[in-house]
């Protein structure tokens, strides 16, 4: 099939991928590397989830890649892509999609960006010497429904120091950075205040003297009846739950001048009453400590905004990508994937077709048209 002009944002993404360094000695080279990354993408979108997957895609789908790629040497094999995959530097090729991607974004001014671990149960839990699951730290841009970042780390307790080496590399001027409770240091209020946003971390028993000074200060509110405590209230009802939430924000100036010069830049405690009604009734209580000012309708959006990081990306990698099924037994074939599959999932729910990923994944494999739709969707020259 001839060859045309790739479209402006095929054109963007072999620029980016092209750039990435190519891992493999000259002899080995029978498949470009933009050829490679292009072809698993593209795969991995339309509904792949392995080595095999991808080359069967690729194969079948060889005439259109072939009029936007030079193909000396057809497709690769399964193998070609596993060793590939397992040679390639993660960070690089997470930079080569942050410029690519880099037009969605704009300024993150005023929006919420939630940082949070998922292990990847089946990616390296078998190989040799490793024990225990394969973890990824996120970084999620919630109304861009955008990766931003992601690192391996050695289990939940290296979530810390890479939530500080990923903020430290991204723009968060003006964002406000949401985190659960392992994340809630003042290292990490440092970070976040350095680079110019705010914080909304969940505060529980693991900051223990910070969590009883605050269970105090909304115990001895609620003796006062919450008087001229600032308050917002919220309800939701859907698929059979109905949901209340009443939140309440205070200025931290009742804590201990010592235990509030831990954190930067602390300025207000929050909690939050949930009561849910699904057959039984529950109710729960949660704390917050935050930079902003006691704003609650603020501080609730925030802070629901936080859970799209589970809903919107762990529940649909492993529900529609197969996240924790994946057996990749290399740490760096299993990053890189990972990496594949996020920035996938990224793509797809920023497509506008009122259809489930699920389905638009079909739709990718079945229409050339629509997966270019989907490559497309954010960049305003297309």
């Amino acid at each position: 099939m001839k060859r045309h002009p790739p479209s402006p944002t095929i054109a963007s993404l072999l620029t980016s991928l092209g750039s990435v360094p190519d891992p493999r000695v000259n002899r080995t080279l029978l498949h470009p590397l933009v050829n490679v990354l292009t072809m698993a993408l593209c795969a991995v979108i339309s509904g792949a989830e392995g080595w095999d997957d991808v080359a069967a895609y690729a194969a079948l789908r060889a005439a259109f890649f072939a009029t936007f790629l030079e193909m000396p040497n057809g497709t690769p094999s399964a193998d070609t892509f596993r060793r590939v995959f397992e040679a390639l530097d993660p960070r690089a090729f997470q930079e080569a999609f942050q410029r690519w991607l880099e037009p969605f974004l704009g300024s993150l001014a005023g929006q919420t960006i939630a940082m949070d671990g998922k292990a990847l149960r089946g990616a390296i839990a078998h190989a040799a010497g490793h024990a225990g699951a394969f973890h990824l730290m996120h970084v999620w841009a919630t109304e861009q429904r955008l990766l931003l970042a992601q690192k391996a780390v050695d289990g939940a307790p290296g979530e810390l120091q890479a939530a500080v080496e990923l903020l430290k590399l991204l723009d968060i001027k003006g964002a406000t950075v949401t985190a659960d409770a392992n994340s809630c240091t003042s290292e990490i209020t440092r970070t976040i205040r350095q680079g110019g946003g705010h914080y909304v971390l969940a505060l529980k028993g693991n900051r223990s003297a910070l969590h009883k000074h605050v269970t105090q200060l909304f115990d001895e509110a609620a003796d006062d009846d919450y008087r001229g405590v600032a308050t917002h209230s919220a309800k939701d009802e859907g698929h059979g739950r109905i949901e209340f939430r009443m939140v309440r924000a205070l200025p931290v100036d009742a804590l201990p001048p010592r235990m509030k010069a831990a954190w930067c830049d602390l300025r207000t405690v929050v909690a939050i009453d949930r009561v849910r009604t699904v057959k039984t009734t529950t109710l729960e209580r949660s704390y917050y400590i935050t930079s902003h000012k006691p704003d609650p309708k603020l501080l609730a959006d925030k802070i629901r905004r936080h859970w799209s990081i589970e809903n919107q990306l762990h529940h649909c990698l492993d529900v529609t990508f197969g996240d924790d099924r994946r057996r990749i037994h290399d740490e760096n074939a299993a990053q890189n994937f990972a990496l594949l599959a996020r920035h996938a999932l990224s793509l797809i729910k920023r497509e506008p077709t009122k259809k489930s990923v699920a389905m638009k994944r079909r739709m990718a494999a079945w229409s050339h048209e629509f997966l270019l739709q989907v490559l497309s969707c954010g960049f305003a020259h297309v």
